[in-house]
């Protein structure tokens, strides 16, 4: 299950995976058109689409949804439901728990759901309806233990590894990056890969430190190279991305202006969205991911590469960049630490390429498709085998009751959370103040 139709590569990577070991999978997926619906198809993976949206008006239909793919589960008889992103766990997990699915699993991409508040709480609170929780990174592991969650649904950590041979230094050849951007050939050139993110929003299904700030920290890098360049002059940063979601031309435009504000427009060059960032990564000198929020970033892939990479202090990207053994790790939020950190490897390049070659020794020994897929496949049979009989009818009504009974309770909390927390946050803060000091709320 995983709530887009973008962005999913590792979805196929994973499905493909299975498909090739003999079994039989299905793409859940936010629609039935879009680069991940054409991925699975050309892979020979079914692709069934289901609306997953949970905002606006939306919200008042999730109860017959979730019956609904509840009861496209009992009919497809499914061994294994697992689901990604937050948005398909919030369908997957009680359909899959009413439909009786025997082996109930989400694979999480991110720590960011367990530190927004009400998104950790909606975990801890339905947790139970799982029979695994696989955390992406160390940090995700912890904060499951931290909110309460049984330990017997929290299995080991199995990281969103690619496909190894996609990302080979060995076999990759460049894309030209220098010569497209017309700079000269030995030009320093600091790359920084991701999606370019809007502000977002506040409120508390959103971690307290990302709340009106970019999450992938591409400003901390843009603001970071007025001391690169101070140091060396010649070393440029391109920024390789694209917008996304309904306001992608908006975010871009974002960035291009504090660029302008920066006065770094010779400094810092927009490249686009490139599809072979592999051959994006072999132009690099040094590939930054300064994210505020991560799980693994493009830590994986830069490795992999056996890029010199700096990452922020953030989520799962301290699992791949060990600070001085694959990388160098900075301040999240600090385009002074960032600063420091690209120049230490601008400065001994002969340093960088030996973290780089650490770099992909370690990615290659735990951190790809091909180390995480065995384990799940494995965790998979193991669960199967613990299963009781699937899909038994009279369990099935005794969780329709249950769920009939927990439904209200949830639902009213959600939508205060989204309406006075999210929508409101401004005056919930207020208003909580008032009532700590004991004064009467505004209009009473």
């Amino acid at each position: 299950m995983f709530a887009s139709v973008a962005g999913g590569r590792w979805v196929v990577d994973q499905l493909s995976w299975l498909k090739a070991q003999g079994h039989e999978c299905t793409a859940v997926l936010a629609g039935d058109a879009g680069p991940t619906v054409e991925l699975c198809r050309a892979a020979g993976i079914r692709v069934m689409p289901f609306d997953f949206a949970v905002y606006g008006r939306r919200v008042f239909s999730v109860p017959l949804r979730v019956l609904r793919l509840a009861m496209l589960m009992r009919r497809e008889r499914f061994d294994v439901v697992q689901s990604h992103i937050i948005p398909s766990t919030l369908f997957a997990r009680p359909a899959a728990w009413l439909a009786d699915v025997p082996v109930r699993l989400e694979m999480s991409t991110s720590p960011y759901y367990m530190q927004a508040p009400s998104m950790r709480w909606i975990e801890a609170w339905t947790a139970w309806m799982e029979t695994g929780l696989i955390p992406s990174c160390t940090l995700t592991g912890r904060l499951y233990r931290e909110a309460g969650i049984a330990e017997r649904l929290v299995q080991p950590v199995l990281y969103y590894g690619p496909d190894a041979a996609r990302f080979d230094p060995e076999r990759q050849a460049p894309e030209g990056l220098r010569s497209e951007l017309g700079l000269p050939p030995d030009t320093p050139l600091v790359g920084s890969i991701a999606i370019f993110y809007s502000k977002c929003r506040g409120g508390s299904f959103v971690p307290p430190e990302i709340r009106y700030r970019y999450i992938k920290g591409h400003t901390d890098i843009i603001r970071a190279m007025h001391k690169v360049v101070r140091d060396i002059p010649s070393a440029r940063l391109v920024m390789v991305g694209c917008g996304w979601g309904a306001k992608a031309h908006e975010a871009e435009a974002d960035l291009r202006e504090v660029v302008r504000r920066e006065g770094l427009e010779k400094i810092v060059l927009f490249a686009g969205w490139r599809p072979d960032t592999a051959a994006v990564y072999q132009d690099l000198d040094v590939s930054v991911q300064a994210s505020l929020n991560e799980n693994l970033g493009g830590t994986i892939e830069s490795l992999l590469m056996a890029r010199p990479t700096v990452a922020t202090r953030v989520g799962g990207m301290v699992d791949s960049v060990v600070d001085g053994e694959t990388g160098v790790l900075v301040d999240p939020a600090d385009p002074d630490d960032l600063a420091r950190g690209i120049l230490q490897l601008l400065r001994d390049p002969e340093r960088a390429a030996a973290l780089g070659r650490a770099g992909r020794e370690r990615m290659l020994a735990r951190f790809t498709l091909e180390t995480t897929m065995p384990a799940l496949e494995q965790l998979y049979q193991r669960q199967l085998a613990q299963a009781s009989g699937p899909f038994r009818l009279h369990v099935g009504i005794g969780r329709l009751v249950i769920a009939a009974m927990l439904a209200v309770p949830l639902l009213a909390r959600v939508g205060f959370d989204l309406v006075a927390r999210s929508y409101m946050p401004n005056r919930w803060r207020t208003l909580r103040r008032l009532l700590r000091k004991g004064a009467p709320p505004p209009g009473s």
